[in-house]
């Protein structure tokens, strides 16, 4: 497999070297569509929410800002992605307002 292919690979589940490149890509690279489809959600008060699949979680951190009295509950099944999540909401966390789950295949 040629390195564009095995860095495209990343998308599906992110390991490694090229799946932390593929992680910082995703979370600054999907901002502006992700903020676009956060902005026609109705207008809610959750308690809770899920973030299935949450990837670098870039989309975790502006949903608990969005909805500050809500508690999110993320979970991915790469362990590479679960890490960049804690270390992007890591302040959520400490704040007791985001828990992530690393769901192994």
């Amino acid at each position: 497999m040629g390195l564009f292919k095995d860095y495209v690979s990343q998308t599906r589940k992110p390991e490694g070297f090229l799946g932390k490149m593929m992680l910082r890509g995703m979370n600054s690279g999907h901002a502006k569509m992700a903020d676009w489809g956060l902005d026609h959600l109705q207008r809610v008060d959750p308690e809770n929410i899920v973030d299935l699949g949450c990837g670098g979680g870039r989309n975790a951190g502006e949903l608990l800002q969005r909805y500050p009295k809500a508690r999110v509950t993320a979970v991915d099944y790469s362990e590479l992605s679960v890490e960049k999540a804690k270390e992007y909401n890591r302040e959520m966390i400490a704040a007791g307002r985001y828990t992530l789950h690393w769901i192994w295949k």
